[in-house]
């Protein structure tokens, strides 16, 4: 009796599972490990490219840091 409510929710899980971005994503590593197959995403986190924001922040965190010190120096004789 309990043999079809376990095959429906196995079902489930299953769609479920299939969906998933991240197990796509693994299957599509595994597939491209088994035949040897280049990566085509960037390695710099999540197929982006260039600077992230955090280091556009700490350039304008150094920038402002640098014109805040040099206010501060005395004048060169």
């Amino acid at each position: 009796m309990g043999l079809p409510w376990f095959a429906l929710f196995e079902a489930w899980a299953v769609a479920k599972l299939i969906r998933s971005p991240t197990f796509n994503r693994g299957v599509q590593k595994v597939y491209r490990k088994i035949n040897r197959i280049p990566d085509t995403e960037a390695r710099n986190g999540q197929g982006r490219t260039g600077p992230s924001s955090f280091d556009h922040f700490r350039d304008e965190l150094k920038d402002q840091f640098r014109e805040l010190t040099w206010q501060k120096r005395p004048p060169r004789q």
